[in-house]
């Protein structure tokens, strides 16, 4: 008897580690990391917006939003930083590829993709045993070596470049600028019917119902919506139909006041500074109104359009029994696009007027090829000044929403600072994975973002220390941000071409320069820029290359 007890005891001993190793990865999430293209900060309802989002809204609802997120000014930089938890100037995209200098070509970190010198956090999922899929955006590199099937997704469907039209005809967005697609490195055409949204929604259920086993798996799903052209199906044209009448004011004053009732902004805060060179809603002819309202109305409906398939994407994997054990992340990559489309390098007003059908009548279906523009630009980033391509807070302050295991919050809101390369670390972690030191023989650089696990988990309130600097360099505009200040230079005619300083937790709007009020305080910002750009490499352009001329 003493000796079977023994025995037992004994194969209870030796089996309990196998099935503490079978539990915790068990209890490894799945990631759906959902990133919308272009959108402002308060176009989604969570944050503001008259849109009607009830699936973003449900996330919210049951989740955490982050309403001091960050991100980079334009697409590929902040792609680059998401996949590597690295700065984009050290991850290959100190410029966009298609915006790069001469002085800048071939510079370490401006390699136009995502180098060598980090790993692809779907490489190391992929490695750890997660199954990674991808449907929509890429933009980190248009080479074969450089596609998605490279960089750790096992199954993928891609658009390679930053943009295009969002129907089967796959024209170009501007001149010389022919869009390419690819599943799994394979060079293929989109089918008839094509719609980019409800696509590429339709792609990324299909890769997860094609799952058999038990594994976990990191599925990204990155929509080129609302990015311009504005286009959206026939049925969806006219659900925002006399909405926007009262123009960019209205709204912009509308949205803040329910920001503040959502505690996302202050109560204290005031809608920042007008971009100059965008004329006032009251002097529009009412011709010009005619075609404004048009343009918010289509980018509305390209809004709820989105949320339309999320709901489909959640559907799913709350019949299949997946959501539970599911980790959601949804963001916008940058803030709301403020270009006109004849603005794009190597274009002219004549080349989109030659090469689209911009009839009245055809806005927003085939063919047409029109952008929200400035001043709804500037609305969707209330309360903030200016918009993407900017390093204002309009320009790279995202909303964010994290729902699910592991996130011990339920319909709460956190101000605390976090960053797109955060993200990455964060999914390591929930994964069981590490960062490596090597890979494929080589040494990579270690990431600068840092685990958003403690702040989920309820374990801690910040992400970043009270005195860490983040910075960011974009086209020679530069800023900084240390606890609630915020330096920036920013050149004319978009600002005054000398550093401004401003006090994010009063004045998110960026209206209230204390730089000479706060001398010290603006050189150790000033210094701490320094310090930022030479730790990554910045090589600032010899000529503007957001000059478009």
């Amino acid at each position: 008897m003493k000796q079977r007890y023994l025995t037992i005891m004994l194969l209870a001993l030796i089996l309990t580690p196998v099935v503490g190793t079978a539990t915790e990865a068990a209890n490894r999430p799945n990631i759906l990391l959902i990133a919308v293209d272009d959108m402002g900060y308060s176009d989604v309802g969570p944050f503001g917006s008259e849109i009607k989002t009830p699936s973003i809204d449900s996330l919210a609802r049951k989740g955490l939003k982050f309403t001091n997120f960050y991100v980079g000014p334009s697409c590929s930089p902040t792609r680059s930083m998401l996949f590597s938890g690295n700065d984009n100037h050290v991850a290959g995209l100190g410029n966009m590829y298609e915006r790069l200098t001469p002085n800048q070509v071939g510079q370490p970190g401006y390699e136009g993709f995502l180098n060598e010198r980090v790993v692809s956090v779907a490489s190391i999922l992929r490695d750890a045993g997660y199954h990674t899929y991808m449907a929509g955006k890429w933009h980190l590199g248009h080479e074969p070596n450089q596609d998605p099937s490279k960089r750790g997704f096992e199954r993928a469907y891609t658009m390679l470049q930053g943009g295009t039209s969002h129907f089967d005809d796959e024209w170009m967005m501007y001149a010389n600028y022919t869009p390419t697609y690819r599943e799994d490195g394979v060079r293929t055409h989109v089918p008839k019917g094509f719609y980019s949204t409800e696509f590429y929604a339709d792609k990324i259920i299909k890769y997860m119902d094609e799952q058999r086993d038990n594994k976990p798996f990191f599925a990204y799903l990155a929509f080129t919506a609302p990015h311009d052209p504005l286009h959206v199906p026939d049925e969806w044209l006219d659900r925002y139909k006399g909405q926007y009448n009262n123009g960019y004011n209205a709204l912009r004053t509308r949205r803040l006041a329910r920001m503040k009732e959502l505690r996302i902004v202050p109560g204290a805060t005031e809608l920042g500074p007008w971009v100059k060179g965008i004329p006032q809603w009251e002097g529009l002819t009412a011709e010009q109104k005619k075609m404004e309202i048009r343009r918010m109305e289509i980018y509305s409906a390209m809004v709820e359009n989105i949320d339309h398939h999320i709901g489909r994407v959640l559907q799913y994997l709350e019949s299949s029994g997946k959501k539970r054990d599911t980790l959601i992340v949804f963001f916008s990559d940058n803030g709301a696009n403020g270009f006109e489309m004849d603005s794009y390098l190597g274009t002219d007003e004549a080349w989109v007027e030659r090469n689209s059908d911009n009839r009245f009548s055809n806005w927003g279906k085939r063919g047409s090829r029109i952008a929200p523009g400035p001043g709804w630009a500037q609305a969707s980033s209330t309360p903030f000044h200016l918009f993407k391509n900017f390093l204002a807070e309009g320009g790279i302050r995202s909303p964010l929403i994290i729902s699910g295991p592991g996130v011990a919050h339920q319909g709460e809101t956190v101000d605390c600072v976090a960053h797109v390369m955060d993200l990455a670390p964060t999914f390591l972690e929930l994964a069981g994975a590490t960062y490596p030191a090597t890979y494929n023989g080589k040494p990579v650089e270690q990431p600068r973002g840092k685990s958003m696990v403690p702040l989920l988990s309820k374990k801690s309130s910040t992400v970043h220390g009270p005195d860490e600097a983040i910075g960011w360099e974009y086209n020679n505009y530069k800023a900084i941000r240390i606890g609630d200040h915020k330096a920036t230079w920013i050149s004319k005619p978009y600002g005054p071409s000398e550093w401004q300083i401003f006090d994010l937790s009063v004045d998110p709007g960026e209206s209230k320069d204390l730089s000479t009020q706060k001398p010290k305080l603006k050189q150790r910002l000033i210094d701490a820029w320094d310090e930022y750009a030479k730790s990554v490499g910045v090589v600032p352009p010899e000529v503007d290359p957001l000059s478009n001329k």
